[in-house]
């Protein structure tokens, strides 16, 4: 227990990745029970109620507030943010679910360290030891081993090709949730509430999608099927992404970015045992993703140390 309560913000760090890891294993479960976007825009939705909650329980009361610029500098960034991790990563990461399944969409979001361990030092000023450099040169061999197995089994086939576009989601989505890493950590400096943060970056995804259906009917249609509750494994996604992104932010407010993108990336190995043990959507890993998961966790170690 003192470790936790030392450790606040790698705490809420791996809150996050238990969120994480099971709504990423809905996602892939409720492709299996119909068509949609597996929970993506009701996420949103819940992400934004759950932070008002939180925000009215235990977050700065609205009147307590300071009436400076540093208040809408701080907003500012958190609608940033907020339009970058739960309106684009997020929806990519559900599409790279989609197609590649929780547990190689999962190993994918390992890239998220690189991107937040490179923008931290360049952004936010903050060092690179040895042993997070060495961490992250194992996470970088397990997500490189991982990814050239998986395409070398693949075929020829549309359906494989397809597929494999996933790797390109994932990515992009890492990319945009590293990005979305730094906007945080930017307002946090000028607003410290991770509930208040949440809340004004969800209704900044909100007005994103209120946006999108006005101008377009797909999305239009798309929108309001995804809100209309039918499938439980997307309501359970959505749920489960909410819960991780407000537990995500609280661990930016106690620890450096590089420290929340490492323990992120053990993702991969909660969603395996989730996916083939607990809900068995996928087939057991072979030993090349067991130990690319290994080599991920002992990185991983090497920078939180």
């Amino acid at each position: 227990m003192a470790w936790f309560a030392g450790r606040l913000g790698e705490t809420f760090a791996i809150l996050s990745v238990l969120a994480f890891a099971y709504g990423g294993v809905s996602i892939a479960k409720a492709k299996l029970y119909g068509k949609g976007d597996g929970g993506a825009v009701l996420s949103v939705v819940f992400t934004t109620l759950l932070s008002a909650l939180v925000w009215a329980v235990a977050g700065t009361p609205a009147g307590s507030l300071p009436d400076t610029p540093d208040l809408m500098i701080g907003l500012a960034w958190f609608a940033v943010s907020g339009l970058l991790a739960t309106a684009l990563a997020r929806i990519l990461y559900f599409m790279s679910v989609r197609d590649l399944g929780a547990v190689r969409g999962s190993a994918v979001k390992r890239a998220i360290p690189f991107f937040a361990a490179v923008f931290g030092f360049l952004f936010l000023g903050e060092t690179l030891n040895s042993n997070k450099l060495l961490g992250l040169a194992l996470i970088a061999v397990s997500i490189a081993v991982l990814v050239a197995v998986d395409l070398a089994r693949r075929g020829g086939s549309e359906a494989d090709a397809v597929a494999s576009i996933g790797y390109a989601w994932g990515t992009a989505s890492a990319l945009c949730y590293a990005s979305a890493y730094v906007a945080r950590k930017l307002g946090l400096g000028y607003v410290p509430d991770g509930a208040l943060g949440t809340f004004v970056g969800s209704m900044a995804a909100v007005a994103y999608y209120t946006f999108a259906v006005s101008f377009n009917a797909r999305a239009r249609t798309a929108t309001f099927a995804a809100l209309s509750l039918k499938n439980n494994w997307a309501v359970v996604a959505a749920l489960c992404f909410s819960i991780g992104q407000i537990c995500n932010f609280y661990a930016i407010q106690h620890t450096a970015i590089s420290t929340v993108g490492a323990i992120q990336s053990l993702e991969v190995f909660v969603s395996m045992v989730i996916a083939t043990v607990v809900l068995r959507t996928e087939r057991a890993p072979g030993w090349i993703t067991i130990a690319a998961a290994v080599a991920a966790t002992i990185g991983v170690l090497l920078v939180v140390a």
